[in-house]
């Protein structure tokens, strides 16, 4: 019961039979800032339908939320922080401020000041440990309620935002149908780039959330290097463009398309073939399927490369917070002991990073249109 797909709603039912039954190809883009969908036909032919895409960014209103509740946070943190000096004044020294406002009222003659909330450094030992444990310190009550608090503000946002990726991926999945392509990409690279700024869009637990919607619609989400494929580099018509990272726009002098570069990538995912599903290395990229599809949809190809359309939701339908059951002080004591193997019903699927160098068959042919 624990290990089954849970329970679904019949609405959410209705939608991954919808989606099953699309016969689309789709290639997924994933950003740093947004998240970037285009599926074509499967069969490549006009009376089955479009070219269709779809763009998740973070609207103006999300991004005031999210900068409220950073403000918040650092809020909360600098009052944990305050209680904690002033419980403990003994561990802390003077800062310059309070040292120099000290240094005059002695000269003046006034009495010594009582400081509340020492602003210094620790008191460490020459190395840099502090010579009394943090765990040793003296917590108040109001300082263990207010780190309840916090705890269950950092619990709330944590659900919302796997709220949000679930419903982003039942709406490009009902969209663009349950087999898409995208780029096998290291999470981790962007968060030593960019930090922590990377959990407001949160692109690894959106691809993440798709791929278990297009396996839960009788699809699949597959991984494609990007050595062997270079979605970005190319176009396609098939002739390669050199891109670097700040640029945004595609451009190609042999065809003439210009759209936004995540578009174009995510519309190229769509025509990548792998020898084996499991393995990204595999992948190749058809430039004679892309260009065929170029030139059968005409002007419907070159306004998806621009902007979405198609209406999927940026955001859930709701606030912007979830409700979690309320944080206790103390904790339940473990009953059992930790295995030491994983459970034979979940292993741990590992999987290396494709993007080790090797041949490049698939960017070799340059085709040269009209």
């Amino acid at each position: 019961m624990v290990l089954g797909r849970g329970y679904a709603s019949p609405s959410v039912r209705r939608m991954r039979q919808q989606a099953a039954g699309l016969d689309r190809i789709g290639g997924v883009d994933g950003n740093v800032s947004s998240l970037s969908v285009v599926s074509f036909p499967a069969n490549l032919a006009p009376s089955t339908g479009t070219a269709v895409s779809s763009e998740i960014v973070l609207t103006d209103a999300e991004r005031a939320r999210l900068e409220k509740e950073a403000k918040k946070r650092r809020g909360r943190a600098r009052a944990l922080e305050r209680s904690r000096r002033s419980t403990n004044t003994g561990q802390y020294g003077l800062s310059k401020k309070q040292a120099r406002r000290a240094e005059r009222r002695a000269t003046k003659g006034l009495p010594e000041k009582i400081v509340t909330a020492p602003g210094g450094a620790r008191d460490s030992w020459i190395e840099g440990v502090p010579k009394q444990a943090f765990r040793r310190d003296r917590l108040s009550h109001g300082y263990r309620e207010l780190r309840a608090r916090q705890a269950e503000a950092a619990a709330s946002a944590a659900e919302y935002r796997r709220h949000r990726a679930r419903a982003v991926a039942r709406d490009i999945v009902a969209a663009h149908g349950p087999r898409l392509t995208v780029e096998d990409c290291d999470i981790r690279t962007w968060y030593r780039l960019w930090g922590k700024r990377l959990s407001q869009t949160t692109p690894g637990m959106l691809i993440s959330a798709l791929e278990i919607e297009c396996r839960a619609a009788s699809g699949r989400l597959v991984r494609a290097s990007t050595w062997s494929t270079a979605l970005s580099q190319h176009c396609l018509c098939g002739e390669r463009v050199i891109k670097t990272l700040r640029d945004r726009e595609h451009k190609c002098t042999a065809c003439g398309l210009v759209g936004k570069r995540d578009l174009v990538s995510a519309a190229l995912a769509a025509f990548v073939d792998l020898i084996d599903p499991d393995d990204p290395k595999t992948a190749r990229l058809d430039s004679a399927r892309s260009r065929h599809a170029q030139i059968t949809y005409g002007e419907g190809l070159e306004e998806a490369p621009r902007e979405s359309t198609t209406p999927c939701q940026n955001t859930p339908r709701g606030a912007g917070r979830v409700a979690v059951p309320a944080q206790r002080v103390t904790s339940a004591h473990r009953t059992a002991e930790r295995r030491d193997r994983t459970t034979p019903d979940e292993p741990r699927h590992l999987r290396d990073h494709a993007g080790a160098p090797g041949t490049r068959t698939a960017c070799s042919p340059q085709l040269t249109i009209w």
